[in-house]
């Protein structure tokens, strides 16, 4: 019996550890030729879980990472979660932005998943 409660509190705490997306920041990269058919650029547009920012596009990785480190410290233990469109859909340059935002995260512990679109809701991955 003791053996059943250990792995029922070590389970417990393994699975209360994983972000969640739903109290992280979501992201929607937006290609820049998509973006400019209505005069804007193209970027990471935030899904602000304080509201203050919802629907801003951040040009910029690291424009993005640093909103993001301002963001309440439960939002940025959840991590960062970005939803992207066909991978030919950007420009060599965009994919390196994308490139650029996972190794700020991972360079600082931050949790970074990313999703194409027509994988939702399972298809996110945790890049290396």
């Amino acid at each position: 019996m003791k053996t059943f409660v250990l792995l029922l509190v070590t389970a417990s705490f393994l699975f209360a550890g994983e972000p969640k997306r739903e109290s992280g920041l979501s992201v929607h990269m937006l290609p820049d030729r998509v973006a400019k058919i209505t005069g804007e650029h193209g970027g990471f547009t935030v899904s602000d879980p304080t509201g203050i920012n919802d629907g801003k596009t951040y040009a910029d990785p690291t424009a993005l990472f640093e909103y993001f480190q301002h963001l309440p410290a439960a939002a940025q233990e959840n991590g960062i979660w970005v939803v992207t469109t066909d991978p030919s859909s950007y420009s060599k340059t965009e994919q390196a932005k994308l490139k650029a935002l996972v190794t700020l995260c991972t360079g600082k512990g931050i949790p970074i998943y990313t999703c194409r679109g027509s994988e939702l809701p399972g298809g996110w991955k945790r890049p290396e």
